[in-house]
């Protein structure tokens, strides 16, 4: 298996994991809270992620911008991607999710 399908598996199985634990604490849970924690969390590992390769604060903040603009542009295409499938398959979906 190539590393790059190897990286994707992984991928597809944290997505499912992550997916998995917001759908298990929304029967307990406010809905309402699910998503923001999520996003939280994803920001703040993205933050330590960007300190884990940068040799000091000044290359830190350096790269932050940079760092933040391809986040913000990777959130809106997923979100674009996940709405438009919702929309084309909004009642086997929201079935599914009641």
């Amino acid at each position: 298996m190539t590393e790059k399908t190897e990286n994707d598996k992984h991928y597809w199985q944290l997505v499912d994991t992550f997916i998995g634990i917001a759908n298990d604490k929304a029967q307990t849970i406010d809905r309402s809270i699910i998503g923001p924690s999520l996003l939280y969390s994803a920001s703040r590992f993205n933050a330590y992620m960007l300190s884990a390769v940068s040799p000091t604060v000044e290359a830190f903040n350096e790269n932050k911008e940079a760092a933040i603009k391809y986040y913000l542009a990777q959130h809106e295409e997923m979100m674009r991607e996940n709405f438009d499938d919702f929309a084309a398959n909004f009642d086997k979906y929201r079935n599914a999710n009641s």
